[in-house]
């Protein structure tokens, strides 16, 4: 790889970055004001921060491949340990999501696609390195798997915490439906 070829790639990269920033410190405002429902407490410590993880790690894998001067062994050990850091956590995240009672789709989003998504971005570190192949275009498709999946699942989380959840009627002291906010 050389550096004009990364060159081509700079606006791809601001433009995932400042889109995966701007989501955080929206997830961070909703997390703010649900902050004090005591029954949407699982949403905020089960879900909000490894959806804040993956879209820092766009955030921070942004900035390196943006930055000047990196040489492609440097680049490659910056993505690689990235890559394993975010697996590592991924399955970590996984562990403890099997143990909740959510539908196939979130167990998806939050668990198996991050952890492909990084699998994905140690192979391209691995692809940059040997320079062979399509690394940047894996890593570029790893780094937006990783803004869908948190755009995905901050608007998840948004919706979860407004609505009151999965039980919306477990939230009413009165049991009474017609004040249920999903009107069922």
């Amino acid at each position: 790889m050389t550096l004009p070829a990364l060159q081509e790639w700079r606006d791809f990269y601001v433009m995932i970055g400042t889109a995966s920033g701007v989501i955080v410190g929206a997830t961070f405002v909703v997390a703010t004001l649900a902050g004090d429902l005591d029954k949407r407490a699982i949403g905020l410590k089960g879900f909000i921060t490894p959806t804040t993880v993956h879209l820092g790690s766009v955030l921070v894998g942004s900035a390196v491949l943006a930055a000047p001067t990196l040489s492609t062994l440097v680049l490659s050990i910056l993505l690689g340990l990235g890559a394993l850091a975010g697996v590592i956590y991924g399955v970590i995240v996984w562990t403890r999501i099997n143990q909740l009672k959510i539908d196939l789709i979130d167990r998806f989003w939050y668990g198996v696609l991050p952890i492909f998504s990084y699998a994905l971005l140690g192979a391209a570190a691995w692809l940059v390195f040997s320079a062979i192949g399509p690394g940047l275009e894996l890593v570029g498709a790893a780094l937006v798997l990783l803004l869908i999946a948190g755009i995905r699942n901050a608007w998840d989380m948004a919706t979860f915490m407004v609505l009151g959840g999965p039980s919306a009627a477990e939230n009413n002291p009165d049991g009474d439906k017609k004040n249920d906010p999903t009107g069922q």
